[in-house]
């Protein structure tokens, strides 16, 4: 499995399903091949023009992974 491939893209959700941003990077813990954060772009018209921020997202703030990631 390819994690980073797997999860660029992704859109993120919080706990209440409205839209967070999307995957644009991951960390990976050095040596261990294990998810240490998502990188997501934050949604919303800023993101439209380019202009989205770039948020770090803790793996321990991850609910669930499918089709979207679900945030705690």
């Amino acid at each position: 499995m390819h994690v980073v491939g797997d999860l660029v893209g992704k859109e993120v959700v919080d706990s209440s399903g409205d839209r967070v941003g999307e995957v644009k990077d991951v960390e990976i813990v050095k040596g261990k091949q294990q998810v240490k954060s998502l990188i997501i772009k934050e949604g919303g018209a800023a993101t439209k023009i380019g202009m989205g921020e770039k948020k770090v997202i803790p793996c321990n703030q991850v609910d669930a992974i499918g089709e979207k990631v679900m945030l705690k």
